[in-house]
């Protein structure tokens, strides 16, 4: 074999920063015409082919050079490892050239054991190595998750075999231990780098730099990375744009935006000029952020600089112009896309077809869908589950399963994503039936639901009032090997306690345990409340007095759900003792549960003792709500307190809570009741201009009262408001106004009334009379 020394520059791939010159020392060796082939040819198939035939023409030569062979291979190796470890068998000789073109393609195809043993080959000829010769071996170690062995070699056996490593061999030891979470590592090793350069040996570069920093940034470490960053200033090292966009990302990923833009601009200020990915980091964070309008600005500033975005970047600003909901401005940068001669991808349209779901926009959804079929775009899995998505929102469920059927027709596997949009849509419409031949559908091709998904199945039919199905979807979890969650059973308790079946909820709860899922403070909440509205209160109590020995502790409104029971039943005493102990027990209050023992209380005729309570809560400052006085407004009235309900009315607006329609309609009841007809003028006056808007419900209810009190001509006042509002009028206020005219005893004031509705109260009070003699 023969020992000629090669130079080793013209090596495989060198470093990333290598320049054409070294590209062109590979060539020497290779005649001029095939230099021009290659240079002209590039990479790809085409380059590879020709470098293989081109190797065979050099093996049929007498006169062939290593040298020449050398190169031949290393063009091969380039693109194709394993090919070009095919040709290396068929080589007459080699040298440490050809070993060191072996042992990359070894390590980048994954056959480290095979790069040992050239490696063990070039040792044991006495050749002397050089770094480069240990670089793919290094990376390969590092890709393999083997960073300690690479450092192993590069910090102990080169050196003793007279290689000392160089600052690539370094940088790649100091990726391998950032990309295996060891940032630390390499940050000790990165300064034992500068140690040694003050003994001769090799300094760091603004790659090891730039390395090590991106890996504190990955852990989280800004601060030790900044510190880093200052301390290559410091060292005389220019950063380049790498390094700032490295820092742009770590800070924008970390949610500090100041110093981000403080990044950017020192990147400005320093000469080095930012690139497409450094606008694209910043508009990335910007549209995530909710700042699109911001990142429209960076986007025109990186134009105006002469970088040509791609279909990716005006992807990141149309997307966040779909999330904020700027359609507007989504088709105009749109429009700009194509004019400047960039077509839309499939990412483009599914963004344009999401957010016209999202803004229930289907036929303009539908319509972007068909563009991209006639730009010669099939449309992908997420395109149709998007689509499909769409159309589901507006409940036209059977064209998405149409979308569904011209997916598979078109050899696209659906996905899960798809089977949840159907079966979500199939729900949201009553079509149980086809959501559950869906789902077996979705459970045959291998795609098994996980837990959250038949816990939302489960919640669509408990709500529903289907509780047969939902448990049928509950028996077929554990048929598939479907965890069930303490959500699965809390949700299926709730479907039973809806639908009065107390007992079969208390059953499930026993099963749970066998189960081994653990109940929480929300299903004993569920059952007691269940308990509570079946007028259970025993069994709701002694539940109650379970959790704690169970381990669950009562929360807040645990306590407020007993307490409304008792309450309901007249247990007053005993609400009332449960009341204090949670007052010695130090348990906090929230206003629901003072509302509910204030409520409680007035309706079990303790209104004193609720109002001492409620003035308690206004003396200590307490946050009321306007459902607070409502309760107290209503008592009061109902007790023909009027002079009192009318000083809490006043204080409400003291305290600075305006008046809701519930309060006013407590109020102006009670006026009409007492015959005070102008003070409900000025009331609902004041109502109007406290920004409180009189609703259909509120109008009808008053013009109902007047009615029935015989205010025919006030009645006729507020029919014209409901008739201002085009409000509805209510069954029970036409009724009211039917009876009215029936009766005869209002034949005077009937004018009053908007004549809009006469012939209706004619019409009804006519029919109404022929029914009666009918019956007569």
């Amino acid at each position: 074999m023969s020992s000629r020394r090669v130079r080793v520059t013209g090596l495989g791939r060198p470093d990333a920063g290598v320049s054409r010159t070294k590209k062109q020392q590979q060539n020497q060796g290779l005649p001029r015409q095939h230099q021009q082939q290659q240079e002209a040819g590039g990479g790809g198939r085409a380059g590879r082919e020709h470098a293989h035939h081109l190797f065979d023409e050099l093996l049929r030569r007498d006169t062939t050079s290593i040298f020449d062979l050398n190169s031949a291979l290393s063009a091969v190796a380039s693109e194709s490892p394993a090919v070009a470890l095919s040709l290396f068998n068929r080589m007459p000789r080699a040298d440490l050239c050809t070993y060191s073109i072996v042992i990359g393609c070894c390590s980048r195809a994954g056959h480290l054991d095979l790069a040992f043993a050239a490696l063990g080959r070039v040792i044991r000829t006495g050749w002397t190595t050089q770094a480069i010769t240990f670089s793919p071996l290094l990376k390969g170690l590092c890709h393999d998750k083997r960073t300690s062995d690479a450092m192993d070699i590069a910090l102990r056996r080169m050196p003793a075999l007279g290689c000392t490593p160089n600052a690539f061999s370094y940088n790649i030891l100091l990726k391998g231990l950032c990309d295996e979470n060891r940032s630390q590592q390499a940050l000790h090793l990165l300064h034992t780098m500068m140690a040694d350069d003050t003994r001769g040996g090799c300094p760091p570069n603004v790659v090891s730099y730039t390395t090590v920093i991106n890996g504190l940034l990955r852990e989280g470490q800004l601060d030790k990375a900044y510190c880093l960053f200052d301390e290559m200033l410091d060292q005389g090292m220019s950063p380049n744009c790498i390094t700032y966009n490295c820092l742009l990302h770590g800070y924008c990923s970390s949610g500090k935006p100041k110093e981000a833009i403080g990044i950017f601009r020192k990147m400005c200020r320093d000469g080095v000029e930012p690139d497409v990915v450094t606008y694209n980091t910043l508009m990335v964070y910007l549209c995530k952020n909710g700042r699109s309008m911001e990142a429209r600005k960076v986007f025109d500033s990186m134009v105006k600089k002469g970088h040509k975005p791609d279909s990716s970047i005006y992807g990141t600003l149309l997307h966040g112009y779909a999330t904020e909901g700027y359609l507007v401005q989504m088709h105009q940068l749109l429009d700009v896309m194509v004019r400047n001669g960039t077509q839309p991808d499939h990412y483009i349209f599914n963004i344009l077809i999401g957010a016209y779901a999202k803004h229930g926009m289907v036929d303009e959804a539908m319509l972007a869908f068909s563009k991209m079929r006639q730009q010669g775009l099939h449309p992908n899995i997420v395109t149709y589950g998007t689509v499909m998505d769409a159309l589901c929102r507006v409940g036209k469920v059977d064209d998405a399963m149409s979308q569904f059927d011209r997916l598979i027709s078109e050899g696209l596997t659906p996905n899960g994503v798809v089977f949840r949009t159907l079966i979500h849509g199939l729900c949201a419409c009553d079509k149980w039936d086809k959501a559950e031949e869906l789902a077996v559908e979705m459970i045959g091709r291998g795609i098994c639901p996980d837990t959250i998904f038949f816990n939302t199945l489960l919640n669509h039919l408990c709500k529903e009032g289907m509780v047969t199905r939902a448990k049928n979807i509950f028996d077929l979890m554990v048929r598939v090997d479907v965890q069930r969650d303490v959500v699965t059973y809390t949700t299926l308790i709730d479907g039973y306690c809806l639908d009065g079946k107390v007992d079969e909820a208390t059953k499930l709860l026993e099963g749970m345990v066998l189960d081994g899922v653990k109940p929480n403070e929300v299903t004993y909440n569920t059952i007691i409340n269940g308990y509570c509205k079946n007028g259970r209160i025993e069994d709701a109590c002694s539940l109650f007095r379970q959790m704690a020995s169970k381990g669950v502790n009562p929360g807040i409104v645990t306590y407020s759900t007993i307490l409304h029971g008792l309450f309901q039943t007249r247990r007053i005493a005993a609400a009332k003792e449960l009341y204090l102990w949670m007052i010695k027990s130090g348990i906090k209050f929230d206003i629901g549960t003072y509302n509910i023992i204030l409520q409680g209380l007035c309706q079990n005729n303790c209104t004193d003792d609720a109002l001492r309570m409620f003035h308690n809560l206004c003396l200590i400052d307490f946050h009321l709500q306007n459902r607070t006085f409502n309760i107290m407004i209503d008592a009061l009235l109902k007790g023909g307190r009027h002079d009192e309900a009318k000083d809490l009315f006043a204080s409400l607006l003291a305290r600075g809570l305006v008046p809701n329609v519930v309060t006013y309609w407590l109020m102006m009841k009670s006026l009409i009741e007492q015959g005070l007809l102008e003070e409900l003028d000025d009331l609902f006056l004041s109502l109007e201009k406290n920004g409180c808007t009189a609703n259909s419900r509120m109008l009808n209810a008053l013009v109902g009262k007047l009615l029935q009190k015989g205010e025919v001509r006030k009645a006729g006042v507020y029919l014209s408001k409901i008739d201002e509002n085009n409000f509805s009028l209510e069954a029970s206020t036409a009724e009211s106004l039917v009876f009215l005219v029936s009766s005869g005893k209002y034949d005077q004031h009937i004018n009053s009334i908007p004549e809009k509705y006469r012939p209706t109260a004619k019409s009804r009070a006519v029919f109404s009379q022929k029914k009666k003699s009918r019956a007569v």
